[in-house]
């Protein structure tokens, strides 16, 4: 791999700020279905709530201070990404009982 891709990977953000987990995953159509059902289940069980929002294709964004390590990336949907998987989410916080 080379040095610059290991840096890109090292640099992408995957911290959780306000103890929400946010992930960009790429798979197949039934790895897809097989995690809806699963975290479905988990909220009809009043374990999680969750937002999904699939697309094909990605967005990054890099923040450089300095490019020799100093920045980070965020990735998300090039299509609303986190915004439109935050209005299911929303949507079920309001009709849990949590």
């Amino acid at each position: 791999m080379g040095a610059y891709k290991s840096e890109l990977i090292s640099n992408t953000d995957f911290k959780k700020f306000d103890g929400v987990l946010r992930q960009v995953i790429s798979g197949t159509k039934n790895q897809r279905e097989e995690l809806a059902a699963y975290l479905k289940e988990k909220y009809t069980n009043k374990e999680c709530v969750y937002g999904i929002h699939v697309s094909n294709s990605a967005l990054m964004t890099c923040m450089i201070d300095n490019r020799l390590g100093e920045h980070f990336h965020f990735v998300d949907a090039a299509d609303g990404g986190y915004a439109i998987a935050a209005l299911q989410m929303k949507e079920q916080i309001k009709s849990a009982d949590l």
